[in-house]
């Protein structure tokens, strides 16, 4: 795998390129990292979260999207990011990559994969084990100047600056962000009532980033059971932000999925 792909990462601490082997990574100044049972690398740079801190994704957050997003309930949405990607020949990088299911859907020839989740990480590696992932902040991308063809961020963090850095001359964003009444009918109580008007408000420029040279919204009812309703509530914000229990939950039957998918150049 690393014999033949585009060197992408630098290291976390001085930002020279990491030269890539099958046990892990090393740059000119020796700093190291070894590559983990499931073929990862962690280049979250140390002492920045506690031991008691779980970054990112719970494992139970992460096992529900994988049930979730396996059963093709979102594949809308996926169709229309990989028409959008295409089929880049150059790297293509998921910023926030979760378990690795959006980016299992691209054709790209070499895919990497980043989260701040561990746990995502060792999950996506599993899925795709002929592909790269790190541990590491969208924030302070562990990727080398104008490495990348296409930077993707699905339902996560944005920092179009790092994005910009990282593209290559001519190289794009694409994102996915949830629209004005994306899962309205599983949003706290709170938001449905002082909330929602202003969200309502919420038009094409609020969700659409600046400078998209193109963007179009996804939109669809989705049926489901009361399983499938758990783990979509799960795997969204949500969960942290109602006080909602499960039956409450499980009673939901539909809900509006409602996405824009847009891309812009470096």
């Amino acid at each position: 795998m690393t014999d033949h792909s585009p060197q992408v990462f630098a290291c976390p601490h001085c930002r020279r390129p990491l030269n890539i082997s099958a046990n892990g990574a090393s740059c000119t100044n020796n700093h190291s990292f070894d590559r983990a049972r499931e073929g990862y690398l962690n280049l979250l740079v140390g002492g920045r979260l506690s031991s008691q801190t779980v970054p990112g994704d719970t494992p139970d957050s992460l096992a529900a999207r994988r049930r979730f997003l396996s059963g093709g309930h979102y594949s809308p949405i996926a169709r229309a990011l990989s028409d959008l990607v295409g089929t880049p020949s150059g790297p293509l990088f998921d910023a926030g990559c979760g378990e690795g299911y959006y980016l299992s859907q691209m054709t790209a020839q070499h895919r990497y994969g980043l989260d701040v989740s561990k746990k995502a990480v060792q999950l996506a590696s599993r899925l795709l084990p002929a592909n790269q992932f790190v541990v590491a902040s969208s924030y302070r991308l562990p990727v080398l100047d104008a490495s990348v063809e296409i930077v993707m961020s699905v339902f996560a963090p944005r920092p179009f600056e790092e994005f910009r850095r990282v593209l290559q001359p001519g190289g794009r964003w694409v994102t996915v962000t949830p629209g004005s009444s994306h899962l309205m009918e599983m949003r706290p109580a709170r938001d449905n009532e002082a909330g929602s008007k202003s969200m309502q408000r919420r038009t094409e420029r609020d969700v659409v980033p600046a400078g998209a040279t193109h963007a179009e919204r996804v939109r669809f009812i989705l049926e489901l059971t009361p399983e499938t309703a758990v783990d979509l509530f799960s795997m969204t914000p949500m969960r942290w932000q109602t006080d909602a229990d499960q039956d409450a939950i499980a009673s939901i039957t539909r809900v509006s999925v409602d996405a824009w998918v847009a891309t812009g150049t470096a």
